[in-house]
């Protein structure tokens, strides 16, 4: 009898949910609550359909080195009342709304188990409090990313290893609470990212945010790197120095993030993302912060990008054709954007008119991923053609990592015998699924 019972209520839960649903092509804005005169979040430019609350931030002050986790979403400008009601508005045109986490003076550090509990404990208050789809991380300050030298891409620092381990058990939490996967977004600064192709940055900075991404692969749904405030330049994948402001900078750093690098000094190989997984961040005005790029380069980079343009600069993409599944563009931010006449956005809409790939290898997934017996007891077959060389993650009820492996072939077969007695998740390849075990 308790046998057929959890079977009627895995047949219930058995359901599948692929990537998070963004927008084809994304208008990704982060909305500023901490500083600044916010313009309601209903009223803003209608290009815009995804939003990044900035920042929930830590309690500690800029950095501190006691700043281990955050504290709360500051809205030192904005009215809580307001921002409530306008969130649900925009969910209801379609649009998305994330939690930003950190940002330039509210970045932090978990050096131990207490930390990551507490940081997980406090998003899941703030993101359901709020009724949010999902996170962005935005960590910054080297004193808060920074990995000494023995870090490296697949064996970090401690406190990157437990910022994953965070958000893992988000991405769990979340899946398991609403029956859907979390937004997850991410706007690394090029220091911890291309930066890794530098002997001086991968040796100063640790290339720290690659073990985030490379573990968090299969979960991410946008990486947009802020190509901008860099001091000096940074490599191409051509060997070549470009600088901040430029269509070269743009299209090189964008490529090197789709197609992947080896990073200097032994750090690792990052292995890149698809290109549905990159959108391109840049400051909204001149007055945004440097890096800034006219509209007109901007749009000739990006059809560059896209395949649809002629090359602008000097930078050759390596992939002939470019990379029609660009998802989109990032701006830093909504208020600066609105200052200068929604420039941004409107560029946007005059670019991003159609989507020309939906990348139809991560959409199958949902169809070619097969899982029996469910419920089991202490083997699990997962099959698929189209997983090979991801990982997979199994996560249980409180969203702890449990048991994770590498798919080698189109079958699987996982050994489970170690774990309770309950209901868990599967993660692989952007995919969640229930499982049960008896």
């Amino acid at each position: 009898m308790k046998r057929n019972l959890l079977f009627a209520v895995s047949c219930i839960l058995f359901v599948s949910t692929v990537f998070a649903q963004l927008p084809c092509n994304v208008m990704l804005g982060y909305y500023q609550t901490s500083w600044g005169t916010a313009v309601r979040l209903k009223d803003v430019n209608a290009n815009y359909n995804v939003f990044a609350l900035a920042f929930m931030e830590a309690g500690g002050g800029d950095q501190l080195p006691d700043n281990n986790t955050v504290d709360k979403l500051k809205l030192y400008s904005t009215s809580d009342a307001n921002l409530r009601a306008d969130i649900l508005t925009v969910q209801g045109q379609g649009k998305k709304v994330l939690l930003s986490v950190g940002g330039a003076s509210g970045s932090f550090k978990l050096t131990s188990t207490n930390d990551v509990n507490t940081f997980v404990s406090k998003m899941k208050t703030t993101i359901q409090s709020y009724k949010l789809d999902g996170m962005d991380l935005d960590m910054e300050r080297s004193i808060y990313l920074q990995q000494l030298a023995g870090g490296t891409i697949t064996s970090p620092e401690a406190h990157i290893s437990n910022l994953i381990s965070g958000l893992q058990q988000l991405l769990a939490w979340y899946q398991t609470t609403y029956s859907k996967k979390m937004i997850l977004t991410m706007v690394p600064e090029v220091a911890y990212t291309t930066g890794g192709m530098s002997n001086y940055m991968s040796s100063t900075y640790g290339v720290a945010y690659l073990p985030i991404i490379e573990a968090l692969r299969n979960d991410i749904d946008l990486v947009m790197v802020q190509l901008y405030n860099a001091s000096g330049g940074s490599y191409g994948l051509d060997g070549s120095v470009y600088n901040q402001g430029t269509v070269d900078f743009i299209v090189s750093q964008t490529e090197a993030m789709i197609k992947g690098f080896t990073c200097k000094n032994s750090k690792g190989k990052y292995n890149g993302l698809k290109a549905s997984q990159i959108a391109v961040c840049l400051p909204a005005t001149s007055t945004s912060g440097g890096g800034y790029v006219s509209t007109t380069s901007v749009k000739s980079a990006i059809n560059y990008l896209r395949g649809v343009g002629s090359k602008p600069g000097t930078y050759t993409l390596q992939k002939a054709g470019g990379y029609p599944g660009l998802r989109g563009m990032a701006t830093w931010s909504v208020q600066n954007d609105l200052d200068g006449g929604y420039t941004f956005a409107n560029n946007f809409a005059t670019i991003f008119t159609s989507c020309l790939s939906t990348e139809t290898d991560e959409i199958a997934v949902a169809s070619a991923l097969n899982l029996y017996p469910n419920p089991a007891a202490d083997q699990l077959t997962v099959e698929s053609e189209l997983l090979q060389s991801q990982t997979l993650s199994i996560y249980n009820a409180f969203g702890q990592l449990v048991l994770q492996q590498n798919i080698a072939d189109v079958k699987t077969i996982l050994d489970i015998s170690s774990l309770s007695s309950g209901f868990y998740t599967l993660s692989v390849g952007g995919e969640a699924r229930k499982i049960v075990v008896e």
